[in-house]
């Protein structure tokens, strides 16, 4: 096989091998596993899915072109999994993670899918975005046996889920393609208004006026790299490196979009870069934000941005 991290690690069905040389052993001893290999991008960047020549289920993830991950699960299934985007408006849910006596995306997802299946799953999502959050194009996965099309899949989601949910479209996936653990980069845009105050749009924006944009986008070019961002993390972060590839400033009539596209967001982080980057903009503190990572800390990062204007825009496999 091509070349392996030093941090590689192997599932098969519910055995865990990690390391690259126990893995490499583990190949060595069973090259009739891995030989054959019919593997394929399917809608990734980083992730082969596919069948190796006994059909067992493989699926192999890259990162920086040494392989990272590989999982052979040999039963096959006896169901589809349906990879949907959806879009939704944050305003009336506690988030997308199902909680308790609360109102959220992915449990109003599951309690339709249970009911058509007539079992019980959970529905699976590419972020867990917070309470008033939004979503573009959020990325789920759900499981079924039943012969039903993509197309009436996609009918019944739209006619029976609450109107503040929409299924974009639906696509039968590889059974081992994960809506969560596969993700690439994902995209997320935060809307600011700088014009009157408008209750028509106050669940989508965040509305300030005299910003200074050449500060805020001169700040927000610190922001790319690999960092530690644990002074724009809330609680205890047991690893707060991120990877940011991009961050910019969108200019349009009466706003702005603050676009970030990241290997994963820390709770709030976002958020939080927002509401240090608007301090900036209002020439209300004096460190950048380069001077402020260097302190991995939170003393002049306590102002969170409201969760309104912050939309999931794109997730990328």
């Amino acid at each position: 096989m091509e070349k392996l991290s030093e941090k590689i690690g192997l599932k098969i069905d519910d055995e865990i091998i990690f390391g690259k040389g126990q893995v490499s052993e583990f190949i060595n001893d069973n090259q009739n596993l891995f030989a054959d290999l019919n593997l394929e991008f399917i809608d990734s960047k980083i992730t082969q899915y596919g069948y190796n020549k006994y059909q067992h289920l493989v699926k192999i993830t890259y990162i920086e072109g040494l392989i990272e991950k590989i999982v052979v699960v040999t039963d096959k299934p006896d169901y589809k999994r349906y990879k949907a985007n959806i879009s939704y408006d944050g305003s009336n849910f506690s988030g997308f993670q199902i909680q308790k006596n609360q109102r959220t995306v992915q449990g109003e997802l599951t309690k339709l899918v249970n009911k058509m299946n007539n079992d019980s799953q959970l529905v699976q999502g590419a972020s867990r975005t917070d309470t008033s959050v939004h979503a573009e194009n959020q990325v789920i996965h759900f499981d079924s046996n039943l012969d039903i099309s993509v197309k009436k899949w996609q009918e019944i989601f739209n006619h029976q889920l609450p109107k503040d949910i929409y299924i974009k479209n639906i696509k039968v996936v590889h059974p081992l393609f994960h809506s969560r653990y596969d993700v690439y980069k994902k995209k997320y845009i935060y809307k600011i208004y700088l014009g009157e105050y408008n209750p028509l749009l106050a669940n989508y924006y965040l509305f300030k006026k005299n910003l200074d944009l050449d500060i805020i986008q001169e700040n927000l070019k610190y922001l790319v790299g690999r960092h530690d961002f644990a002074c724009f993390s809330k609680g205890d972060i047991e690893n707060s490196i991120r990877t940011i590839y991009s961050a910019k400033l969108i200019r349009k009539p009466n706003e702005i979009n603050l676009e970030f596209i990241g290997n994963g967001f820390l709770r709030y982080m976002i958020r939080l870069i927002v509401g240090y980057l608007i301090k900036l903009g209002k020439a209300e503190v004096n460190l950048s934000i380069k001077e402020v990572l260097k302190t991995k800390s939170r003393k002049y990062t306590s102002t969170i941005a409201i969760a309104n204007g912050l939309y999931l825009d794109e997730v990328i496999y």
